[in-house]
């Protein structure tokens, strides 16, 4: 660059100009990209959220139901054994 030519000076400043412009085009869409990432993130731990309650209900569901079937095992083997029925 020559000092004092105002053409490669202002060549330049128009060289920096857009660069700062492109640069800030580049913020934005990665900014953009931050706030989709961030969005799917959320989207998916509350999907997730929503699976574990509906396992955690199921669950208790099948658990209850395996007690009453146990209880009904353990009264069936108990007639079996001619024992007498426990009181409830």
């Amino acid at each position: 660059m020559i000092d004092g030519d105002p053409g490669a000076l202002y060549r330049r400043i128009q060289e920096l100009e857009d660069k700062v412009e492109q640069l800030r085009i580049s913020r934005r869409v990665l900014m953009h990209l931050v706030e989709k990432s961030e969005n799917e993130k959320w989207e998916m731990i509350n999907r997730l959220l929503q699976e574990k309650e509906s396992l955690k209900v199921r669950n208790r569901r099948y658990a209850r139901l395996l007690w009453e079937k146990n209880k009904e095992l353990a009264l069936l083997a108990g007639k079996l054994q001619g024992l007498p029925l426990p009181r409830p």
